[in-house]
């Protein structure tokens, strides 16, 4: 029997700022409205999935700059669009952009509906990334049911840059200060000497960060301890040195 491949919708709308918030140092959480009818668009798209933002460009008619950004929560009953961005200046289009937003402002964002959750079932997870992971892996911690336990090892620019995370499971965090994150980490050294608590019957591993903390850490995952693949999901969000266009294109 041949079954057709479910479809992904694809949604792409301009919302308008409702509001803007530095959360620390290096954090901006911008917030959009969500009008009736983008309401009824987003009923299906999962908090902590990925968007795509269209920055506009620096040149009128010219192509907007496309970024892959998290959603932070998609708040239906205070019609909320909420994304964070990591301010770095503007070395990158879209944290520029961020730095610059007032309420008013309109951003074209794309989005797919999926009614899959973005990790599966288990009874322990480790959560491991730096600053441009820390609101997937907030908004996945919100989610995770009381049942579960959770080591999350986080890696911001300073202590200023640590947040709350607020989630029903039993959870750890331990945060790492990296104020030059373009010139190396020791995520993937503090990964790799974590040990994970006896007995339980179900992992996962769950990594995003820079190229060189994932290939490490996937390669050691992988090939040294011979991880199920199924088990983790591993996954560079950049790359030091390059845009996300030249790194994508890797």
């Amino acid at each position: 029997m041949i079954t057709n491949p479910v479809k992904t919708k694809k949604i792409r709308s301009v919302f308008t700022v409702k509001n803007k918030k530095h959360l620390s140092p290096h954090l901006i959480r911008v917030i959009f409205e969500i009008s009736e009818d983008q309401a009824a668009l987003l009923s299906h798209v999962q908090c902590g999935s990925n968007n795509k933002i269209f920055i506009p460009p620096p040149e009128e008619g010219s192509q907007p700059l496309v970024r892959t950004y998290t959603n932070r929560k998609v708040d239906l009953e205070n019609r909320e669009l909420i994304i964070d961005f990591v301010a770095h200046g503007d070395n990158g289009p879209a944290s520029a952009w961020a730095l610059k937003a007032q309420a008013g402002d309109i951003l074209e964002i794309g989005m797919k509906e999926s009614t899959r959750a973005l990790i599966p079932d288990a009874d322990f997870y480790l959560f491991a990334g730096d600053a441009t992971a820390l609101p997937v892996i907030s908004s996945i911690v919100e989610q995770l049911p009381s049942y579960v336990t959770a080591k999350v090892i986080l890696e911001v620019h300073e202590k200023e840059d640590e947040l709350i995370l607020c989630s029903a499971a039993d959870i750890s965090i331990e945060w790492l200060h990296n104020p030059r994150p373009e010139k190396g980490s020791r995520l993937a050294d503090v990964v790799r000497n974590t040990q994970f608590p006896p007995g339980i019957m179900k992992e996962y591993i769950y990594v995003a960060a820079e190229y060189t903390t994932v290939r490490d850490l996937r390669q050691y995952f992988k090939t040294q301890l011979l991880w199920d693949p199924h088990g983790m999901y591993i996954c560079s969000y950049w790359k030091a040195g390059q845009s996300e266009d030249e790194h994508s294109g890797n």
